[in-house]
């Protein structure tokens, strides 16, 4: 009996157990179900905040689509406004040229006159003769001459296709235009309101080209030295500006990322190109301009067709920026001149590299470091960021010669265009005449 009751007892104690696991049990489910419960409602939250969303990212896309027609209106509206703008100033300009014209046609003693720092004085006109003869081109072996720009710095430097004329521009709102054989100062071209980024001279020798900061190209007329047409429409810097083979067109690239196309004679944009990346330089691959290659800073070169606007082709052939872009005189090949220490000679049809150029210390400006190929195109020279000049073998990518001779950064250097010596500008204000 005593048996029976102690295993009663067990028992009883073991259903006390049970009932005590099952209540915890049960009360753990009801825990469970009311947590279940509030993440039921936390979730419905979050649906009803992520419709509300994306009713809201659906709302703010059709804005962004309604502003950005309505940007794009306004930017073409702009450009039409600027072009009138510049069209009025053009036709103040030629109404001023024919009033010079009377007076001097009445006055035939007195030759054309310009304004220097203020000072009215008379200047004889360069001559603009017949192209000079491109023969073998030297290799430059030491400074024979210095021509002070008197400005507080060099940004590119340009040479007439006659040799007789050096064209200056840099942080100066006054381009300088020297004889180049003397080095002695011919006139001073007023009408920038910001700094000079890159000069051109015609191949006619009869005009000059200058790309400013104050977001426009100026045309001069050499043979007055007169201002004679401003090329506005662009909305940043104006950093490259250059001329087709007869003129009758203006290319100039912006910090606004795009190239644009003008009619010289009128003064007028007729083609806009958006260039996709931002740009150092660009070189025109034909005499009418049909076809250019882009420098970029995104180690690529690009060619384009300015008639239609599209991009032909592109390569990445540098592996740090692209700082200039030169053209040979047949448009087959370019050489370009990267960050990256080389300088690489380009088949402008497929982008293929033709040969590379380098050498020890060889390193550019990253602002201004414009490489050149000599007349013969036998040579490719570019200034280092140390002062020194390299000048290679375009064809075996040999090394040729360095000339320590400058105190500061080379921004451009170029064969004059007999290839019989060559012009190195330097930053700080000083152009040397080597030979």
């Amino acid at each position: 009996m005593r048996e029976t009751d102690e295993r009663l007892r067990q028992q009883e104690l073991e259903i006390m157990d049970s009932h005590e696991a099952l209540r915890r049990s049960n009360n753990k489910i009801d825990d469970l179900r009311a947590a279940l419960k509030e993440k039921d409602g936390t979730v419905q939250i979050l649906q009803d905040e992520m419709s509300a969303l994306q009713l809201e990212i659906v709302q703010i896309e059709d804005r962004c689509r309604k502003l950005q027609a309505e940007n794009d209106d306004l930017v073409k509206r702009w450009l039409q406004k600027m072009n009138s703008e510049a069209e009025k100033v053009n036709e103040v300009t030629q109404e001023l040229e024919l009033i010079k014209r009377k007076s001097e046609a009445l006055s035939p003693r007195m030759g054309p006159a310009i304004f220097e720092d203020d000072q009215f004085f008379a200047v004889h006109s360069p001559s603009t003769g017949v192209n000079a003869t491109h023969g073998a081109s030297l290799v430059p072996r030491n400074a024979v001459g210095k021509v002070d720009a008197r400005m507080e710095e060099v940004h590119s430097i340009a040479i007439s296709n006659s040799g007789g004329l050096l064209a200056v521009g840099g942080q100066s709102t006054t381009v300088k235009v020297f004889d180049a054989e003397t080095g002695e100062s011919v006139f001073s071209l007023a009408g920038c309101l910001k700094a000079v980024n890159h000069v051109e001279i015609s191949t006619d020798n009869t005009m000059l080209l200058a790309a400013s900061s104050d977001h426009t190209a100026r045309i001069w007329k050499l043979d007055t030295g007169r201002h004679w047409k401003s090329l506005t429409g662009h909305i940043g810097s104006v950093m490259v500006a250059k001329f087709n083979h007869d003129a009758s067109r203006v290319f100039t690239y912006s910090q606004d990322r795009t190239i644009k196309v003008w009619d010289t004679q009128r003064g007028l944009c007729i083609k806009t190109l958006f260039t996709v990346s931002s740009c150092h330089d660009f070189a025109l691959l034909d005499s009418t301009g049909t076809r250019l290659a882009t420098a970029h800073v995104d180690n690529s070169v690009r060619v384009w067709d300015t008639v239609s606007g599209k991009r032909l082709r592109e390569a990445s052939i540098h592996k740090e920026q692209v700082m200039s872009v030169w053209a040979s005189s047949t448009g087959s090949r370019i050489l370009t001149n990267s960050y990256d220490g080389t300088l690489k000679l380009v088949d402008a049809t497929t982008l293929d590299v033709v040969s590379v150029m380098s050498a020890p210390g060889y390193r550019p400006s990253r602002n201004w470091a414009r490489a050149s190929l000599s007349p013969d195109e036998r040579f490719a020279m570019a200034g280092s960021i140390d002062g020194r000049l390299f000048v290679w073998d375009v064809n075996s990518g040999d090394l040729v010669r360095t000339l320590d001779i400058h105190k500061s950064a080379v921004c451009d250097a170029l064969w004059h265009p007999t290839g019989m010596r060559v012009y190195s500008a330097e930053k700080s204000r000083y152009i040397l005449i080597l030979h």
